[in-house]
């Protein structure tokens, strides 16, 4: 039986949705014997159920010191002299402005703020290889710090290397890096989608951009393993959710923002006595401050609920429990696919996708998901929260492809994993 070692920042018990993946790879890949080198981050603000990690699985942690506990005074100084041009950008794109740990992580930390932790645990992998005599390393990432830990690990045991992108590195369309950063990022990218032995991305489109950015980069490298659901995550009693109740499940952060969607709630609540009665939106995200501020500036406070972070488990039993599930991908995400999205679809309730044209919306409209609206598009998403409520208020169901769906559960994702695996030549 082969040994694999997954090496991933986010895993139980943080709370964040960057550990899913490789969470539910480590349950499903039970053919292999299977080791997580991950992080031990006692500072964590969200906590979510320790034991999701399947009891199979040898887990090592490394301590992760968090670096916006040491920042100094003069960084603050730094900062503040972006403030003004910052309020510019942000009032003309009404985006949600970068928090201060990522303005901090962008301009001081290359490639992230985790580069500590990923070179304290460069030798703890090093002898985890050793010890347990691991056939293939698998780094995750974001953060991608993560990939360095693989990259000295290939140097060093010569031993295969697979790189597992769940977001773009240096070309990701949310991550605005000062000039400097981009160039010290993409030189460290190269390095590692050169060495490795095989490259795994999320979405079709990142491969594309990959291709067309690397020359060097030859097609049967790349494989493509989008994200999927579990089936079994759905057994949890679903939320007592009365009225017509929408759910967001997932963070708003730069050009990923719920205001176009809050300002046609607004304007229907404003119009509808009766939708006023009856809608509430609950909105589970782990920035919830920033969220709060539009909702108060709306006056939205009795109709949308902020949540902040919940655990998973918690979540899904609000999907289950609502009417309708909003998913909402800014514009310059025309490459990305939400995690969220496949939980959506593998709950069979009804989705009002905000999305761009691009890999999100055709999957949506291959798995039967016909509410799909322009992202900033605040009149016809209004129509289509009436159209979905007065079909809500007859009684009117909706019905996804369910073989189409089926494609994205995590048998047929952890499948498509290994068959990668054996096609690249690691396996």
């Amino acid at each position: 039986m082969k040994k694999i070692l997954f090496v991933s920042f986010f895993s139980p018990p943080i709370g964040s949705g960057g550990g899913e993946r490789v969470t539910k790879l480590l349950e499903y890949l039970d053919y292999f014997d299977r080791y997580l080198l991950t992080s031990n981050y006692p500072t964590c603000r969200y906590k979510d159920d320790f034991s999701r990690i399947s009891d199979d699985v040898k887990v090592y942690r490394v301590l992760f010191k968090d670096p916006r506990l040491f920042v100094p005074k003069f960084i603050y100084k730094i900062l503040k002299k972006n403030q003004s041009e910052e309020k510019d950008i942000i009032e003309k794109y009404k985006i949600i402005p970068q928090s201060f740990a990522t303005k901090i992580r962008l301009m001081f930390f290359i490639p992230d703020d985790k580069i500590r932790w990923a070179k304290d645990s460069m030798k703890e992998g090093e002898k985890i290889v050793e010890e347990n005599k691991i056939d293939i390393v698998i780094t995750t990432g974001p953060p991608h710090s993560t990939h360095l830990i693989g990259l000295y690990l290939k140097r060093k045991k010569n031993i295969k290397w697979v790189m597992d992108l769940r977001d773009l590195w240096s070309e990701n369309p949310f991550v605005f890096y000062p000039k400097r950063s981009k160039i010290k990022n993409q030189k460290l990218e190269e390095k590692c989608l050169k060495e490795c032995d095989l490259i795994i991305v999320v979405t079709e489109s990142f491969k594309k951009v990959l291709l067309n950015k690397f020359d060097f980069l030859k097609e049967d490298k790349i494989k493509v393993v989008h994200n999927g659901y579990d089936k079994k995550d759905f057994v949890v009693k679903p939320k007592d959710l009365p009225g017509f109740t929408i759910t967001y499940a997932g963070s708003f952060y730069s050009l990923q923002t719920p205001i176009f969607f809050l300002k046609a709630f607004k304007d229907l609540i404003d119009e509808n006595d009766e939708f006023k009665k009856e809608a509430k939106i609950y909105i589970l995200s782990p920035f919830e401050d920033n969220v709060n501020k539009i909702v108060d500036e709306l006056k939205l406070s009795d109709n949308v609920i902020v949540s902040g972070f919940i655990p998973h488990k918690e979540a899904i039993s609000y999907i289950l429990g609502s009417k309708l599930l909003f998913l909402f991908l800014g514009r310059g995400g025309e490459v990305t696919v939400p995690q969220k999205t496949f939980e959506y679809l593998g709950s069979g309730k009804r989705i009002l996708a905000t999305v761009p044209d691009g890999e999100c919306k055709e999957i949506l409209i291959k798995c039967g998901v016909k509410d799909i609206v322009d992202p900033d598009d605040v009149e016809g998403i209004k129509r289509k929260l009436l159209e979905i409520y007065k079909d809500y208020k007859e009684g009117k169901n909706i019905s996804l492809n369910k073989k189409m769906v089926e494609e994205f559960s995590m048998e047929k994702i952890s499948k498509k994993f290994k068959d990668s695996l054996i096609e690249g030549g690691i396996l």
